[in-house]
């Protein structure tokens, strides 16, 4: 098989070539981390990365040292997504949700309002509510509590409208309860009326237990 390539232009090193409808010709090199665009029929171009809807903006890790972990200075996100993983408490106890505003920041401690289902293996699908309350219950504060064996809660948080108004939390949590072979899963949707952004999230223990080990991890998606 022969091959003919009209054309003698050199390539620079990183460039790649394209066909301009007559030769074969090399777009120049592009810089670290951009891609190669498309402009049709003309020659293509090196752009920057498109912007991620999801930010990663840290992981902590539980290290027994305290009861709660927290993110402070929250802003410019539409909704803010917690993905928790094997968090476990250093005794048995349940998990709950605060939101906080303000550079403080100051946590608000009235006016939660929850409701939700709980399922344990071997049980029937229980459901609870309440309303007024001083944070939202999210794993472990209806039939169980988490364990301090058998690899702690795993699940997401989604927190929506962060900005004003009326906030939207969705929970999603499973755990061991410490009975032998027996697994609770919690869904819990919370809501809260806040005239104010918010810029801070705290997940604490109900009771004081200290968080053993297991990590969460704040993700905030700009649309």
């Amino acid at each position: 098989m022969t091959i003919i390539v009209n054309g003698s232009n050199t390539p620079t090193a990183g460039a790649v070539g394209y066909g301009d409808g007559t030769n074969l010709a090399f777009t120049s090199a592009g810089t670290t981390g951009q891609f190669l665009s498309s402009n049709g029929s003309s020659a293509p171009s090196w752009v920057g990365a498109p912007a991620s809807a999801m930010t990663l903006i840290s992981t902590q890790t539980a290290n027994n040292s305290s009861q709660l972990i927290q993110w402070t200075g929250l802003s410019g996100y539409n909704s803010y997504l917690i993905i928790l993983k094997n968090l476990t408490p250093s005794s048995n106890d349940a998990y709950q949700l605060l939101i906080g505003t303000g550079a403080g920041p100051t946590y608000i401690t009235t006016g939660y309002n929850w409701n939700g289902l709980y399922n344990y293996n071997g049980g029937s699908v229980s459901s609870l509510n309440s309303s007024n309350q001083a944070k939202i219950f999210f794993a472990g504060a209806f039939n169980n509590n988490v364990a301090s064996s058998g690899g702690g809660a795993s699940g997401n948080i989604m927190i929506q409208n962060p900005s004003s108004g009326y906030l939207v939390a969705q929970c999603q949590t499973t755990f061991f309860t410490g009975t032998s072979n027996v697994y609770e899963s919690d869904l819990i949707y919370g809501s809260i009326s806040s005239a104010n952004t918010i810029t801070a999230i705290k997940i604490q223990t109900t009771n004081g237990a200290n968080l053993a080990s297991g990590t969460a991890s704040l993700y905030g998606i700009s649309s």
